[in-house]
């Protein structure tokens, strides 16, 4: 799913974001064009990233891509996650081919600090410290924020700090990223009519069988899988955001018959979607946490 961040006004020129989580919730397979940095404080942080489990423990980080497949699992981790648009690279000469020379490097490179040497772990944690200290009213803001974003991009991109990775499925990733975003593009708008898998693989450009393998390498769900998540997800925004009836909102969602999207539902959280608004509505749900199946949120 595209994820296009929504920045604070004050933050707003600049396209990035810092946040200070202290759990996480579970989140359907989705892709942005922002890079991610996720900085663990304490606990253990958890997700599914182009087709590889990670395990980050407090002290690590992941670096997330632009464009990188990846959702998180259910825990109880602190960490700061720093979320910021490529484009706040550009403004100097040569900006756009360095702009994409630093998308491959972080798309070839190890996605977690698991090699690096402790000065250069020290020194990522005191640039995550740095931004949260910046006082965004000062006239030095926006210069000082992207000051340390170029140095944090720097440090990641370069190979002597963070060497290149040899996962296969992350080198497979990186070959069909673009078909692969095209596919995310392709369900997001269509998610709510019948969709079958070699539509989808025409619309990455490959035949149906090798769609289906690359598919699964790149993001450990099947083509199906991946429809039916992202649909229930679509339905739990519409179940908790609007009135509309059960019946409205799975046809909104993609489900040929309540039937279907009452069994799918109760499937995949546990719960039927009727139950599901009531406590959402009570304010139940809060603690919630939904149900990890077949590697499949």
């Amino acid at each position: 799913m595209y994820t296009p961040f929504l920045f604070s006004t004050s933050e707003q020129e600049l396209h990035y974001v810092l946040l200070h989580k202290k759990a996480t919730e579970a989140f359907p397979l989705h892709w942005h064009d922002e890079i991610e940095i996720s900085l663990v404080l304490s606990g253990e942080l958890n997700l599914f990233l182009n087709g590889e489990c990670l395990s980050v423990k407090a002290g690590n980080a992941v670096f997330i891509n632009s464009g990188d497949c990846h959702y998180y699992l259910p825990e109880e981790a602190e960490f700061t996650c720093l979320l910021f648009s490529p484009d706040l690279l550009s403004g100097t000469p040569g900006s756009s081919a360095l702009i994409e020379n630093v998308k491959e490097r972080i798309g070839r490179n190890s996605k977690t600090m698991d090699n690096w040497k402790n000065e250069d772990r020290a020194k990522l944690r005191d640039l995550f410290s740095f931004l949260e200290s910046l006082d965004s009213s000062s006239f030095s803001y926006s210069l000082l924020v992207r000051s340390a974003i170029f140095r944090i991009v720097a440090m990641i991109a370069d190979d002597s700090i963070n060497p290149a990775s040899s996962t296969p499925s992350s080198v497979e990733f990186n070959k069909v990223r673009n078909r692969i975003s095209d596919v995310f593009r392709y369900i997001e708008e269509h998610y709510m009519e019948p969709l079958s898998l070699p539509e989808a693989a025409a619309a990455s450009g490959y035949v149906p069988t090798y769609f289906s393998r690359v598919f699964k390498t790149c993001t450990g769900m099947t083509f199906y899988d991946y429809l039916t998540v992202f649909r229930i997800r679509k339905a739990e925004m519409q179940l908790t955001e609007t009135n509309d009836s059960i019946a409205a909102v799975a046809a909104a969602s993609g489900f040929s018959s309540v039937k279907t999207f009452d069994r799918v539902f109760k499937e995949q959280l546990g719960i039927s979607p009727l139950k599901f608004r009531k406590q959402y509505a009570a304010g139940k749900t809060s603690g919630r946490k939904k149900k990890i199946k077949d590697g499949r949120l």
